[in-house]
C-alpha cells in the first residue's frame, strides 16, 4: 500500500510538473538569467532607437526579447544580432537603426557581464564616429564580431589581438577618416 502511495505521488508531481511547463509554453530549464538580463538593459540604454529594434526588450522574460540568442539548455545569452538596415531604397544611403548615445566603453562595460557571450553583429548603426574601444579585448570568448558600416574613427586597437577565439571579424567600411592600425601609420 505505502508504495502503491509513493508512485501515486511520483505520478501526480509528474503530471503536475508536466503540465506547468505546457502551460508557460517554454523548456522550463530555458529562463532568463537575471544578471544577464540587467546586462542588457544597461546595454540598451546606451542607444537612441528610432526604428524600434530593441521595442521588445521590455518584462522579465529576456528569452523572448528580439535579437538575443541563448544557449538552449543554460539559458545563457551567447548571441545579439542587432544589425540595421543597410541602404534607404529610395535615396540609396545607410539608414542606421540604432544610434549610439553613450561612448562604445559603457556598450562593451554591459556586454562584460554576459557570461557565455561569442557572437555580436552591430553592423550598419550609427556609432557618432566614436573609436573602437580597447576593452573589445577583454570579449575573449567572442568568436564573431561585426562592426561593418558603423561609422568609426580612429585607428584599431591592438587589443583586438587578444581575442584569440575570433573567426570572423568584419570591420569593413570604416567611416570617418583613414583606417588606422596603429598611431605610427
Amino acid at each position: 500500500m505505502r508504495e502503491t502511495f509513493r508512485a501515486m505521488l511520483v505520478l501526480v508531481a509528474v503530471l503536475f510538473f508536466g503540465a506547468a511547463e505546457f502551460c508557460s509554453g517554454r523548456n522550463t530549464s530555458f529562463s532568463c538569467i537575471e544578471r544577464e538580463r540587467e546586462a542588457l538593459l544597461k546595454f540598451k540604454l546606451c542607444f537612441h532607437d528610432p526604428s524600434h529594434m530593441l521595442s521588445s526588450w521590455k518584462g522579465n522574460d529576456c528569452c523572448e526579447w528580439g535579437g538575443v540568442g541563448f544557449d538552449k539548455n543554460s539559458g545563457y545569452v551567447v548571441s545579439l544580432q542587432l544589425k540595421g538596415s543597410i541602404y534607404d531604397q529610395l535615396y540609396w544611403y545607410k539608414q542606421p537603426q540604432l544610434y549610439l548615445m553613450d561612448n562604445l566603453e559603457e556598450v562593451v562595460s554591459s556586454l562584460l557581464k554576459l557570461s557565455y557571450f561569442e557572437h555580436l553583429d552591430l553592423s550598419n548603426n550609427n556609432f557618432n564616429g566614436d573609436r573602437i574601444p580597447p576593452s573589445f579585448g577583454l570579449m575573449k570568448q567572442l568568436r564573431y564580431l561585426n562592426l561593418s558600416y558603423v561609422q568609426f574613427r580612429g585607428r584599431i586597437p591592438s587589443e583586438l589581438g587578444n581575442l584569440i577565439g575570433l573567426r570572423v571579424l568584419d570591420l569593413s567600411q570604416y567611416y570617418h577618416g583613414r583606417l588606422k592600425v596603429n598611431d605610427d601609420i
